[in-house]
């Protein structure tokens, strides 16, 4: 019978570590190499979604004297309007979003032009999740306090990372496409979350910021 030869656990050390050496330089030579193409990581921030919880995004104490429209183009309409339970039945059809044969209540407004139009921030606040949707496209999520929150869909271009504290009147992006409405490349759905329940963003825009807080 051929004797069983087995390796020194030296040996075995040393082929471990130079397998370890051999990754860390790979990813060393990658980053670098995307480095110097110049290619941007702003736009990936998504990928990092989840790395700060809720409860640790910092709330800013917005010192606005009255909340904004997420747009500054005069143009903008609105293409599909926010779905209220208390509306007479006309009204809530044309609140209604019909994606796959299924028809679903508009949780915010769906803002629509015929031109790219840019997107801005409605109060002071953090960025707080930054995701890449198959349905939405690009969604940008702004915390303003413990109970408030704004939700920008449909963006094309993302110019905030997750982190982000913002101002009022922040640029945070541009208006883009999402699949429940397909006969525009410029919208924005624009949600507003207030103690955990979405509600209309038009009457959102007139309410007293001190109520908010």
């Amino acid at each position: 019978m051929k004797p069983k030869y087995k390796l020194k656990s030296w040996v075995v050390l040393c082929v471990y570590m130079i397998s370890i050496g051999a990754i860390v330089a790979s990813l060393f030579l990658v980053g670098k190499t995307l480095k110097s193409t110049g290619l941007s990581y702003d736009n990936l921030s998504y990928v990092f979604r989840g790395i700060i919880k809720n409860n640790e995004v910092p709330v800013v104490n917005y010192q606005n004297e009255g909340i904004i429209k997420p747009y500054l183009n005069e143009n903008v309409a609105i293409a599909i309007g926010f779905y209220d339970k208390n509306d007479d039945a006309k009204v809530q059809e044309k609140s209604l979003i019909l994606y796959k044969q299924t028809y679903m209540p508009n949780t915010g407004i769906l803002y629509t032009n015929d031109q790219s139009f840019e997107i801005i921030n409605v109060l002071d606040g953090t960025v707080e999740e930054i995701i890449a949707d198959d349905i939405m496209g690009n969604i940008v999520t702004i915390k303003h306090s413990n109970n408030l929150t704004t939700v920008y869909q449909s963006l094309n271009e993302v110019n905030v990372i997750v982190g982000d504290i913002v101002k009022q009147a922040d640029v945070i992006g541009t208006s883009g496409v999402n699949k429940i409405k397909t006969d525009s490349e410029n919208m924005l759905l624009f949600e507003v979350l207030y103690n955990g329940v979405n509600i209309n963003p038009e009457n959102f825009y007139q309410m007293n910021i001190k109520d908010l807080s």
